[in-house]
């Protein structure tokens, strides 16, 4: 770490109070999430071929850094999970639950928190093992999403709920990525569809689990915010319209931003968290662990931030976690290396808001 011995000689180290700006872990107590994602060790295989070294690997080195938060990809984009009979979810595949349990019990031994991410964009992307069709009716057909939900995610959520490493579960990753509105996977569906599969996915959750956390992963502000021109599509009065069921509202809104495609207008590091006018907490759930700098392929923003500067901006913003992109670190954003200052900082000067071990 760099900076944090001069950090920790100009600035006393500081606790934080509750506050509605933070998440809140089984046990009620308030969070900032501060870690990385997990994106991922085997893609769409993490469930149904889960590598215990390597994912144990992965939380001791958030954690060595002073994380207490992964953000990690389950079914991804179907190819393996979950199951499918003529075209419909039939069911998970035996190893899912055990492979879930014991990545939640690790990482309470290493005083990590999980946010299980459902769904990507890449369900409507041609990859290796997709059928297209196949999940976009998963998406688009209520009845299709709903053997979804009884066959798979009620039992998922029923064998977890409650675990003290279970943070919140995320219905997708950038969702709009599959929409004609804002999309670029090579299918596409609507918003008004992937509104629906938000709430009936939402609710069954709450159903199974009263006391679930939920959120999506929204790949920028400009579909999370009223601020004209902006619309909000995650709303709960939103997604109750587009679905009908009044449990399916979401108990955390989710940004991501990459400089290289947007600029400050709607960059969560360039406005606090009640710039936004939002009615819930925002969790900064990807970001490049090098920092808001120019990786080479453009850079938006009128000022740079280091990577230590932008959790330090998250926490002392009203943002409810900062997670950066990503631990395997082979996209070029960046990895533990990177991002280890931010952690570490945050550890230091916020230790009551970091910890996640009360015992």
């Amino acid at each position: 770490m760099k900076r944090l011995s001069l950090l920790l000689v100009c600035v006393a180290v500081q606790t934080l109070s509750a506050q509605e700006n933070r998440l809140i872990l089984s046990d009620g107590r308030p969070v900032f999430a501060s870690g990385m994602n997990l994106a991922w060790i085997h893609f769409g295989r993490d469930l149904t071929d889960f590598d215990e070294p390597e994912f144990t690997r992965a939380l001791q080195e958030v954690s060595a850094a002073g994380g207490n938060t992964i953000r990690w990809w389950l079914h991804v984009n179907g190819s393996t999970s979950p199951r499918f009979d003529d075209g419909r979810v039939s069911g998970l595949n035996p190893s899912e639950i055990p492979s879930l349990r014991r990545a939640l019990d690790l990482a309470r031994e290493h005083g990590i928190v999980l946010i299980p991410v459902l769904w990507s964009f890449d369900m409507l992307q041609e990859q290796a093992g997709v059928d297209l069709t196949r999940n976009r009716r998963l998406v688009e057909d209520p009845d299709y999403t709903r053997a979804y939900l009884e066959k798979a995610l009620v039992p998922l959520v029923r064998a977890v709920k409650g675990h003290p490493a279970l943070l919140c579960w995320e219905i997708c990753n950038e969702p709009e990525g599959m929409t004609e509105e804002f999309g670029w996977t090579p299918r596409r569906t609507t918003m008004a569809h992937v509104q629906r599969f938000h709430n009936l996915i939402a609710g069954a959750i709450r159903r199974e689990d009263p006391a679930a956390q939920i959120t999506t992963g929204c790949w920028n502000m400009r579909v999370m915010t009223d601020i004209p021109p902006f619309r909000n599509h995650y709303s709960d009065a939103e997604l109750i319209a587009a679905g009908g069921d009044s449990l399916g509202t979401l108990d955390y809104y989710q940004v991501h931003f990459y400089p290289r495609w947007f600029d400050e207008d709607t960059s969560p590091f360039h406005h606090p968290a009640d710039y936004w006018a939002l009615d819930k907490p925002i969790l900064i759930g990807e970001f490049q662990a090098k920092g808001l700098v120019d990786l080479g392929e453009g850079y938006r923003p009128k000022t740079t931030m280091t990577t230590e500067e932008a959790y330090l901006y998250a926490i002392r913003n009203g943002y409810a976690g900062c997670l950066a992109w990503t631990w395997t670190g082979h996209d070029g954003h960046g990895g533990v290396p990177e991002a280890a200052d931010g952690m570490g900082i945050l550890k230091a000067l916020y230790p009551d808001a970091i910890m996640i071990r009360s015992d």
